[in-house]
């Protein structure tokens, strides 16, 4: 098992770290954040342990920003304006996380296909306080 890195201990992450601490996410959950991810540039991947396939979190400036779980979930932080758009298109709050986050199922035969990229790069510019209007 991986330690978390030392700039994810921090209070802003806590409520997510435990939300997702026993949770696991399928290959090609984990698979499809992971390519998303990719191209941005400050933006870091973390797996408490990829042998048994658990979760992973996308973060960057000390910020958790999305988290891939389940068979097919990835969920982001959002800014205000953007988490009310991201729940008009599919995604729906997760508030025992907190208030910033919405999750879409990435796999759903009776909704268009999500886009991954557009919302990670958005969650990813909030993480690092830029302008994501």
């Amino acid at each position: 098992m991986e330690q978390l890195p030392d700039e994810l201990n921090t209070e802003k992450n806590r409520s997510v770290l435990e939300y997702i601490s026993g949770l696991s996410a399928h290959s090609d959950v984990a698979e499809a954040l992971g390519v998303v991810i990719a191209p941005l540039g400050a933006a870091h991947t973390y797996c408490p342990d990829p042998e048994h396939y658990r979760y992973l979190v996308a973060y960057a400036n000390e910020t958790i920003f999305s988290y891939a779980v389940g068979m097919n979930t990835v969920a982001f932080r959002l800014s205000p304006d953007f988490k009310h758009k991201a729940i008009n298109t599919g995604g729906e709050a997760v508030d025992p996380v907190g208030n910033e986050w919405v999750a879409f199922e990435l796999f759903r035969s009776d909704w268009p296909e999500m886009d991954v990229r557009f919302w990670a790069r958005k969650a990813y510019l909030f993480a690092l306080g830029a302008d994501v209007a």
